[in-house]
């Protein structure tokens, strides 16, 4: 045996004794989450496998009858425009709703975070929104921009911004705008509250020292607050993007998805190929195509923010 062999195979030995004296170590960690672990892997697992097995299938939904058709709907998704229409629609929906949000909800907990009068009362109503179904909430925007009868124009016709009402919902080049603006509406709360929850957990000698230093507000902000939140805007971007690609009842309750399928996106596609023209194959192959946009998506997003020994 060369010494490299043997240099592989005691490193080896020396990695697997590591190993397993971790594992005795922890024995008691790992009989403790042994059941939420199988719960996960029953309620998560086995969706997502069905989901891929039925991806390679013709599976009409008004029939018992499964034709394997191996990767055929994945060719003819990747073939076909729509997907790439989808892709920038879904990418557009996203990148707006999570930006906005991310970025109402910051200025809301900053301020939040001050001594201002009303703080309690206004951090209560910053939640409704938050609790108020969304399929209740879409409604509503839904009459706000009404054409004729909505607040919306109602304002800007006062302004003297326009001279008529216009149907935005009804018009497919700004249709997505009307839509992005009640997802923003309906997410705020939900950052700014973990945004406030971040803020507070910044000790306050970092701001007193930086005063004394003659650090100006927007210098503390940037070198103190921004770097101290940088765990709290990952977890509540990463969770916010995951429920915007995937939010369904605000683009189906004030479009359906149209004018024109211009505020179509991937989730909305996948209901209507899959349930309302029961292609069970052709919606389960769009389903696992989204979930590996996320994995993937997540993975890197997780690298990017942890680079430099950074730990969650």
């Amino acid at each position: 045996m060369s010494l490299a062999e043997e240099y592989t195979e005691t490193s080896d030995d020396s990695r697997l004794e590591r190993g397993l004296a971790y594992v005795q170590r922890n024995s008691r960690a790992y009989l403790l989450i042994a059941p939420a672990a199988v719960f996960l892997l029953a309620v998560v697992g086995y969706p997502i496998i069905e989901t891929f097995r039925l991806s390679l299938y013709q599976s009409p939904a008004d029939s018992n009858i499964e034709t394997f058709v191996g990767l055929q709907h994945y060719v003819e998704i990747f073939n076909s425009d729509i997907f790439y229409r989808l892709l920038w629609q879904t990418g557009r929906w996203v990148v707006a709703g999570v930006a906005g949000k991310t970025l109402l909800g910051l200025l809301i907990a900053v301020h939040l975070k001050g001594d201002i009068r009303g703080r309690k009362f206004f951090r209560t109503a910053f939640l409704i929104p938050w609790g108020i179904p969304y399929a209740i909430s879409a409604v509503v925007f839904r009459w706000i921009e009404h054409p004729q009868f909505g607040y919306l124009n109602a304002i800007l016709l006062k302004l003297g911004i326009i001279e008529q009402g216009i149907g935005i919902l009804g018009n497919p080049s700004i249709a997505w705008l009307g839509v992005v603006v009640a997802d923003i509406w309906i997410g705020t709360p939900f950052m700014a509250i973990i945004f406030l929850a971040g803020l507070q957990s910044i000790p306050q000698e970092l701001y007193e020292a930086a005063a004394i230093d003659g650090a100006e507000k927007w210098h503390q902000f940037r070198y103190i607050t921004l770097p101290q939140l940088k765990s709290v805007v990952l977890i509540a971007t990463l969770l916010s993007t995951i429920w915007t690609f995937v939010s369904f009842d605000v683009i189906w309750t004030m479009t359906g998805g149209g004018p024109i399928s211009s505020t179509a996106t991937l989730v909305i596609h996948i209901y209507q190929v899959g349930l309302q023209n029961g292609n069970l194959g052709r919606g389960a192959a769009y389903s696992v195509i989204g979930f590996l946009f996320l994995f993937v998506f997540a993975i890197i997003y997780l690298r990017i923010y942890t680079r430099g020994g950074d730990e969650l």
